[in-house]
């Protein structure tokens, strides 16, 4: 069973270093430096992201970060209707996939959304590359539903909560 950590001093390195895609998945997937960029971005602009390091016991296996929208100019911009929650970035370690991590995180990520953590909101987002069809399955097994529209070139989908 898999669990979601804060990012600190003590894992940052092993977050940005350790944790990778494999080479095939590197236009799918931001790094954790960038997103970790991203994040100290949003949180300093009064934004909501909300950075994972994912755990199985005490091995790193994968990173995942999720937002809340709830202004124009926040974090998200149209296509997405406001107030909402956006799975941001979900990243398993090149050697951990294909063991269930990615189904548990999005499984955790869902549970904890629906706490409504930062905010209420009726949606969750989330996107994917066209090309990256196991993201696709994953997701689509929660009930994700494409929205029609496209987001810096991704599918958008959402769930309603």
């Amino acid at each position: 069973m898999v669990s979601l950590r804060k990012i600190t001093h003590q894992n940052l390195c092993a977050c940005i270093y350790d944790i990778k895609t494999t080479e095939e998945q590197e236009d799918f997937v931001d790094s954790n430096v960038e997103s970790l960029a991203e994040a100290y971005t949003s949180i300093t602009n009064g934004g909501f992201a909300t950075p994972y390091a994912v755990y199985d016991n005490d091995t790193m296996v994968g990173f995942v970060m999720y937002t809340f929208a709830d202004k124009p100019g926040g974090d998200l911009f149209p296509p997405y209707v406001l107030p909402c929650y956006y799975i941001w970035r979900i990243l398993i370690d090149k050697n951990q996939q294909r063991k269930g991590y990615g189904k548990q995180v999005v499984g955790k990520i869902i549970e904890e959304i629906k706490t409504m953590p930062h905010g209420r909101a009726d949606r969750i987002y989330t996107s994917w590359n066209p090309n990256n069809i196991a993201s696709k399955l994953l997701f689509e097994s929660f009930g994700f539903v494409e929205t029609g529209d496209i987001d810096g070139g991704e599918v958008v989908v959402k769930l309603d909560v």
